[in-house]
């Protein structure tokens, strides 16, 4: 966590009413004390939150969990991608990146800056979703801001280099729970959702054991093909062909995945980059973006990964980190 006395900075009220995406915490010094804020990304801050915490003349201390260097760094590196034709660059420029993403976790940088650049260069998905997201379920939008940037770092390591593609993932990955924002959304529905990131397999059963309703359960088990429906109106794919992924997102090796059950062998190489990066969002702290993300990813153990065709993107990020010196690169 970056101290309190780096990067404070002092906010008027004026600059907080209005809706944007966080990247600090706030301190807000009243007669009961200090109190602490802390806004996560996708927290939009608006002028009922600040009529309900603080007088008209209150002015913010403004603590940034955002390195602003490191955010530009990948602004531009992703910016310079969207230009490149020719693979060789492609791949150079890529490899780059994923060069830079190991030396932000070498120091103690968040990953939130690495997302928030992802999001500020790559998201598509037109703006009435992303408020549908954010009003349904602020963890939805979150979770969609930390997939979509591990999707990108996990198609680099894939060997997917064009930025139209990475684009693609970006927003595929984002979106896979848009489903999710139709109708019916309730506790029961993103608690059976939390299950299944924590334990796949497990929300439907963890929702009828709750007594949610058939409605709530319909929900859960059709988001899939709502996103998929959500994804193709929208148009926001480069490769429209992609958006077959979201009917993907919740398969297992096994075959007992849902909507489709399909099994080992069954699943492309491009939906489990899309698996991994999903499974993958659920960071070590709910409260920090430090460099235990790497160990969460590098460590994390899920049903969703074994025996999927991710092992080339889990060797190549775990030589790329340094976690495991020496090991040799092989082919896919």
């Amino acid at each position: 966590m970056i101290p309190i006395e780096k990067n404070q900075t002092k906010v008027p009220i004026k600059d907080l009413a209005k809706k944007v995406i966080c990247e600090g915490h706030l301190f807000l010094s009243t007669k009961e004390g200090r109190k602490f804020y802390l806004m996560k990304p996708g927290v939009l801050i608006d002028p009922a939150f600040v009529k309900k915490h603080a007088p008209l003349n209150t002015v913010f201390e403004f603590c940034s969990v955002v390195d602003p260097q490191v955010k530009e760094r990948f602004v531009t590196l992703l910016r310079e991608l969207r230009y490149l034709q020719f693979e060789k660059d492609l791949q150079r420029k890529c490899f780059e990146i994923v060069e830079h993403f190991h030396r932000v976790y070498s120091g103690d940088d968040h990953f939130l800056s690495f997302a928030l650049a992802c999001y500020e260069e790559l998201c598509g998905i037109p703006s009435e979703l992303q408020l549908r997201m954010h009003e349904t379920d602020m963890h939805l939008f979150r979770k969609g801001i930390y997939s979509g940037a591990f999707a990108v770092i996990t198609a680099m390591a894939n060997d997917y280099y064009h930025f139209t593609m990475i684009r693609d993932f970006y927003n595929l990955t984002f979106a896979l729970d848009l489903g999710l924002c139709d109708a019916n959304y309730s506790y029961y529905v993103a608690q059976g959702c939390n299950q299944e990131n924590k334990f796949p397999g497990a929300g439907k059963a963890w929702m009828e054991q709750e007594h949610a309703s058939e409605n709530e359960i319909g929900v859960f088990l059709r988001h899939p093909e709502a996103t998929y429906r959500l994804l193709k109106k929208a148009a926001v794919l480069s490769y429209p062909e992609l958006a077959e992924i979201a009917l993907y997102q919740h398969e297992l090796s096994g075959g007992n995945g849902f909507p489709r059950g399909l099994r080992k062998g069954q699943i492309s190489s491009w939906e489990a980059v899309v698996l991994f990066a999903d499974s993958l969002v659920e960071i070590s702290d709910e409260f920090t973006f430090d460099t235990r993300v790497v160990e969460y990813l590098l460590n994390h153990e899920s049903e969703k990964l074994k025996e999927l065709p991710v092992a080339k993107v889990h060797r190549k990020l775990s030589k790329g980190l340094r976690y495991f010196e020496g090991e040799e690169e092989t082919g896919s």
